[in-house]
């Protein structure tokens, strides 16, 4: 299986954040290690697509994840409906965005931009002047989403 190709793109923080619009039945809830097998089964789900991957034992992602020196669990947004997990953003300390996953089943009602808006504030509020990530050059929903909240190549 090729590599896929990335493209880099970066937001400047300076400009207004739109507020989070949470869907109805979802909403944010604080990083809790309970949620880490949560978490990494839909990291697994989401990236299946070819958009990305991530090791296969939760385990190993986790001692992995949290043993990164740009880890801090402050920077992990977790989305939960009805006490599941279905969207997930992790950035690093240095102002990247890791990783954004949204359960399928709940693509296409708002709540990646929620998720990513939330991070962003909170990137902007810990002094971060802009905000970067990688995306697959094929993920064209993604890719939208992301021109849409102003991220630049």
């Amino acid at each position: 299986m090729a590599t896929p190709d990335f493209i880099a793109l970066q937001r400047d923080l300076a400009t207004p954040i739109p507020a989070p619009a949470w869907p109805d039945g979802a909403g944010l809830t604080a990083f809790d290690v309970a949620d880490v097998k949560a978490i990494h089964a839909l990291l697994q789900r989401a990236y299946a697509n070819g958009f990305g991957g991530v090791t296969p034992d939760w385990l190993d992602w986790w001692e992995a994840l949290r043993a990164d020196s740009e880890f801090e669990p402050a920077l992990c947004f977790v989305a939960k409906a009805e006490g599941e997990v279905v969207g997930f953003c992790l950035c690093w300390t240095s102002s990247f965005v890791k990783d954004l996953v949204v359960a399928p089943e709940w693509h296409g009602q708002g709540l990646g931009a929620a998720l990513l808006a939330t991070a962003m504030t909170a990137l902007r509020e810990r002094g971060a002047s802009i905000v970067q990530l990688k995306v697959v050059t094929a993920n064209a929903g993604a890719r939208r989403l992301y021109e849409r909240l102003g991220f630049v190549a």
